[in-house]
Parts: C-alpha cells; sequence; structure tokens
C-alpha cells in the first residue's frame, strides 16, 4: 500500500499533503502520451505521489513505469505547481505540490494499467477537450512552448 494509502487510514478523507512526479512524454512525430484515468474519466499526464524516503527521479521512474510499462533516460525539470487542489471521487482531499518532468528518450512497449482506461498520443495542437483541470496549465504551458 501507498504511503498516502496509508495515511488515509489515520485521516480519512481529511486534507493531506502530498508531492507529485509528473510526466509530459512528449516525441514529435507521435505527440504528447496522455492517459484516460479510469476514476474521472479525464485525460492526464501519467505520474504520482512520491513515497516516503523516494527522490524525485525514482518516484518518476516508478509511476512511468506502472501506468505507462515504459522507461526512459532523460528527464527534464519543466515546471512545478504548488497547491494543486485535488478532491478523489471518492471524497479524498490532497493538496499536491507536482513537479513536472519532460521526456523525450523513452523506450518499452506501451501499456496502461488500472488507473487508466488507455493511453494516447495527441498532437499537441489538438489536445482533447476533457484533460484534467488541475494540469491544464502545465500542458498548454509545454504546448505553447513547442509551438514556438
Amino acid at each position: 500500500m501507498s504511503y498516502i494509502g496509508e495515511m488515509r487510514k489515520y485521516v480519512g478523507h481529511a486534507p493531506i499533503m502530498a508531492v507529485a512526479a509528473m510526466a509530459i512524454l512528449y516525441n514529435e512525430e507521435k505527440g504528447m502520451l496522455l492517459e484516460k484515468r479510469t476514476d474521472t474519466g479525464e485525460w492526464c499526464t501519467p505520474g504520482g505521489a512520491v513515497e516516503l524516503g523516494e527522490s524525485l527521479e525514482d518516484a518518476l521512474k516508478r509511476e512511468i513505469k506502472e501506468e505507462t510499462n515504459l522507461d526512459f533516460t532523460n528527464a527534464k525539470l519543466f515546471d512545478i505547481k504548488a497547491n494543486v487542489h485535488m478532491v478523489y471521487p471518492n471524497g479524498d482531499e490532497v493538496y499536491y505540490t507536482d513537479v513536472v518532468y519532460e521526456i523525450n528518450d523513452f523506450y518499452g512497449e506501451l501499456k496502461h494499467d488500472g488507473e487508466s482506461t488507455q493511453l494516447r498520443f495527441f498532437d499537441i495542437h489538438n489536445l482533447p477537450d476533457n484533460i484534467m483541470p488541475t494540469q491544464i496549465g502545465y500542458i498548454e504551458k509545454f504546448a505553447k512552448e513547442k509551438s514556438v
């Protein structure tokens, strides 16, 4: 069980703070990789909460492997977004600090896990309408910077 899962035993649905390592996996030919969440049906970038004692880089590797089955060699810091407020469908409330990385060198057989219903590459000029509201800011910022 994850650290946040363990905490929920004690705090229930009360607000907690956490740090998340998020990834914009981007390839000029394929586009930006997004996953469609099982809980909300929204599109989002792969990533998730950092566990106790885990570095951001290790969390990023673990989350990308779990959610996409991909590995990567280089991750470049892209953005940091604090006070990302999430209320999950089950009532859990989290205030995240998202540390967002750009990854261009990834490999492996693409396969989603139970947190998503599908993985798909999108052209950065034709992104889906239902992107997770907490991520739309840095996704649009990325698309704008790549368009210049």
